[in-house]
């Protein structure tokens, strides 16, 4: 089972766009894959249901007890969130930051993809401690930089205190437009400094994106040929090369 979170302190940088349409690409391709929301804001959630089941939600692991992961689609199943997975967040005892990997250990599937919130707290420390591998969504603020360097030191930390070999899979940048002068002076900064690390896909911005997603369909469902669809499919390509 490969376990891969989708992470960055900052938000409305595209990690539930990305953890949504590279689930369903593993799915499509036969893989049993397990999409976990541990994001109070509920979005990935969203995207396959607007009521979820208490069964169903991850919140219940801090309760002591294993959700129990609902079928969304062939292949693919979710175990989500809400707003009341926030009343946990302060609870930092030990035992709290390793909820989510005993529960993974009970699953069986081939691929586990997590949503994380935009913070470097509980949720996101539960799905660091149980990650293979990080894959980390980059817009073009001004916050990027700094704020990717504090993430990096946030793995850093995880694997010190835990011993575990957390390899980050990769930087991408999302909802990119191309053509703006501040994209070269960020991709040029990010070549330099993480070359290795950087995806050379990136996904450009689009509000067919955000329609698709707002209907729980992939890019791809919608309009196959579409840019934003070449892109994923590309990233898709390029995170296969690197997992073998």
């Amino acid at each position: 089972m490969v376990k891969i979170s989708v992470s960055n302190q900052k938000g409305g940088v595209g990690k539930t766009t990305i953890a949504f349409h590279i689930g369903n690409m593993f799915a499509s391709d036969g893989s049993r894959v397990l999409l976990v929301d541990i994001d109070p804001q509920g979005n990935l959630t969203s995207c396959f249901t607007d009521t979820l089941s208490d069964e169903n939600n991850i919140k219940l692991l801090f309760e002591g007890i294993n959700p129990e992961p609902l079928k969304v689609n062939q292949n693919m199943f979710l175990v989500g969130s809400d707003i009341t997975l926030s009343k946990y967040e302060a609870d930092a005892k030990l035992a709290n930051f390793f909820r989510l990997a005993n529960f993974l250990k009970t699953q069986e599937f081939d691929i586990v993809i997590i949503d994380t919130p935009p913070s470097l707290g509980l949720f996101t420390s539960n799905a660091m401690i149980t990650s293979d591998y990080v894959i980390i969504p980059l817009d073009l603020s001004r916050f990027a930089l700094s704020g990717l360097a504090d993430l990096m030191n946030s793995i850093e930390k995880v694997k010190d205190a835990t011993g575990r070999d957390i390899k980050i899979l990769g930087i991408v940048l999302s909802m990119v437009n191309e053509r703006s002068l501040y994209y070269r002076e960020i991709y040029q900064t990010l070549e330099k400094n993480y070359k290795d690390l950087l995806f050379n896909t990136v996904i450009p911005e689009s509000v067919k994106l955000r329609e698709a997603l707002g209907s729980g369909r992939t890019i791809m469902n919608v309009l196959p040929e579409h840019k934003v669809s070449v892109a994923y499919r590309r990233l898709y390509g390029e995170i296969m090369e690197r997992l073998r």
